[in-house]
């Protein structure tokens, strides 16, 4: 049994089943922090907090700005995992790992995202010590929440994988 090559893929047409697998969980994960953004705008300060270093909260960007800069590195880390599923040198398990990785980020990140961005929520006329102040997430109880919303969505992604076809 022989692998098919790059050029015998290119004869057959692009696996869509692949780039779907990959890609799919990235955009949804795209679409979140622009919903949180979106449905909490009436309480988003000016700024919001874009990082959070060992000693707290230290970098600010305007939300609109922020959710962009996320969004474009959630749509490159799609495009990576798409590629990596269409690759073909990859055996079952690799590819299953692959797939579980793929979806356990895309929902981890998101879903922090999501609490971190609800953390910034807090009025719309905080300056940034104002906001430093009223800065709250709780991360002893979103980061177990993220850890099995991770593990949920990689189980959806290896039972996705399995159902796929490879080519």
């Amino acid at each position: 049994m022989t692998a098919t090559g790059d050029t015998e893929r290119d004869n057959v047409g692009w696996p869509l089943g692949q780039i779907a697998l990959g890609a799919a969980p990235w955009v949804v994960a795209t679409a979140v922090p622009w919903t949180v953004l979106l449905v909490l705008r009436d309480r988003m300060p000016a700024e919001v907090i874009s990082h959070t270093g060992s000693n707290g909260p230290d970098g600010f960007m305007s939300g609109p700005a922020f959710v962009a800069a996320v969004s474009l590195f959630f749509l490159l880390q799609g495009a990576v995992f798409a590629w990596g599923l269409i690759k073909g040198a990859q055996t079952d398990g690799q590819y299953l790992l692959t797939a579980a990785m793929c979806w356990g980020l895309a929902a981890g990140e998101a879903y922090a995202l999501a609490a971190d961005l609800s953390g910034s929520a807090k009025g719309r006329d905080l300056d940034r010590t104002q906001l430093l102040e009223a800065y709250d997430v709780d991360w002893a109880l979103h980061l177990p929440v993220t850890a099995v919303l991770a593990v949920v969505a990689g189980g959806v992604g290896v039972l996705l994988a399995r159902k796929a076809v490879r080519r």
